[in-house]
């Protein structure tokens, strides 16, 4: 018979399993059910919901996104606050799968479907500008000629890449605002500021549809911009200050939305709520609900794949939004997948050579947890932040989509840039960065994430 273990050094079993796991399936979810929303209007040219309803639940999806990145990217500023290699992350976590789509789209799929004659097709100014724009990622393009022309919606080849320039944009604020210092403790309500102005800006424009509308900035249009910057704005005043993080209060909030009529407040309460709530349940994630990052770190590309294959099967000859569904999701998910490990995987690898070059001991002298030491390192100013950030920073970084810890640790990173296998926290896909959607956003997104 073994030895019994002496009760005051058992190990209590984990309840919660880490906040980046929680929230990198919160954003694959997310991705999944986006896939839904999108199905019955792509079978019909219709819109989902009556477009002159204040609150639309899609958009209440796209909120957690935002909500989320806000959070995750805030925290990879506390675990390394050097703006060039902020912005580089940021670049090498949203732009390489938005890349490789509008390329296959382009120039694999488009040519297979197109109505036109290859030579035209490929002579058309409208083919090569779809590349050179929605590479740009802030001057997108929806169309390709003759592509997708005959099917019930208007033939965008990819319309869910429309929440992206908004995480670009999210992220261009965040970094103004963390510049000047918003993420030490004694500047920090300068993020409060900043969410306050959102808020008021966003209300303003709430009272000004129609033809009376903001319009668009480049290609975003600005009144769901300023709606999303809200819960981006929201997520990043969570990661700043020590806020109560109550499962018991973040379903009260979304009962209470469940319950409340249609109307310009409802639509408000639905950021708050639903912006609070994934990062509650984000860090509330149940520990028996873990799996291996690679099923789940894939959100960003089921996010930004999903709807040209969903074009794809309606042009074959799919009607039914169940029989779209039922089709697209699987292959989404399995392409979300490849991509996570031949694009996303690989190109986030390219951080080590951008991280601080530091000692290579893992074994801090004063006896703490790597993570907490290398957060201190940063500049962390209290326990919590020292936890948060090392767990944040080990767990990588991302938009509406940012994935779970999964990159090798290389000897010039320290300890707050690796990404342990551990699966410590997506703040992308809970301090990290993506990933909107959208999604880090992203963990993040949707939408770096």
């Amino acid at each position: 018979m073994g030895e019994r273990v002496p009760r005051a050094e058992r190990t209590p079993p984990e309840r919660f399993a880490p906040p980046s796991h929680g929230f990198a399936w919160l954003r694959m979810i997310g991705a999944l059910v986006v896939i839904y929303g999108h199905s019955y209007p792509l079978v019909s040219g219709n819109d989902m919901f009556p477009p002159e309803w204040p609150v639309q639940p899609d958009h209440g999806l796209l909120m957690g996104f935002f909500a989320m990145s806000g959070f995750q990217i805030t925290g990879s500023w506390v675990g390394d606050p050097h703006p060039a290699r902020f912005a580089a992350k940021r670049v090498l976590r949203l732009w390489p799968p938005m890349l490789s789509v509008s390329l296959f789209v382009a120039l694999v799929l488009g040519p297979l479907v197109t109505t036109l004659p290859l030579a035209d097709y490929f002579a058309t100014r409208e083919s090569w500008g779809y590349v050179v724009g929605n590479t740009g990622m802030v001057t997108l393009r929806h169309h390709l000629p003759g592509v997708f022309a005959n099917n019930p919606w208007d033939g965008s080849v990819n319309g869910s890449l429309w929440t992206l320039p908004m995480e670009l944009i999210a992220y261009g604020g965040l970094w103004l605002l963390l510049l000047v210092g918003a993420a030490r403790r004694r500047s920090r309500w300068l993020a409060v500021l900043a969410l306050v102005v959102l808020v008021v800006v966003d209300r303003r424009m709430a009272h000004a549809p129609g033809p009376e509308s903001a319009g668009s900035l480049l290609s975003v249009p600005v009144e769901p911009l300023l709606s999303f910057l809200v819960a981006f704005a929201i997520g990043v005043v969570l990661r700043l200050y020590p806020i109560p993080r109550s499962p018991l209060a973040a379903t009260a909030g979304l009962l209470a939305l469940a319950s409340m009529p249609m109307s310009e407040a409802t639509a408000f309460w639905m950021t708050l709520s639903v912006s609070y709530a994934v990062i509650v349940f984000g860090h509330h994630w149940p520990a028996r609900a873990r799996v291996p990052g690679v099923w789940v770190n894939g959100s960003y590309g089921v996010y930004v794949w999903a709807f040209p294959i969903q074009q794809t099967l309606v042009l074959a000859g799919v009607g039914n939004q169940w029989v779209l569904l039922a089709l697209a999701a699987p292959i989404a998910y399995g392409v979300g997948t490849l991509s996570w490990k031949f694009v996303e995987e690989p190109t986030m690898r390219l951080r080590h050579y951008i991280a601080p070059r530091r000692a290579p001991s893992t074994v801090p002298t004063d006896g703490r947890p790597v993570g907490e030491a290398g957060a201190a390192l940063v500049g962390a100013t209290d326990h919590r932040d020292a936890r948060e950030a090392g767990s944040a920073t080990m767990a990588g970084e991302g938009p509406p989509t940012e994935p779970i810890g999964t990159l090798p640790m290389v000897p010039v990173e320290g300890a707050e840039e690796r990404t342990a296998p551990a699966l410590p926290r997506v703040p992308t896909i809970d301090d990290s960065d993506s990933e909107s959607g959208a999604p880090e956003p992203p963990d993040s997104s949707v939408k770096d994430g």
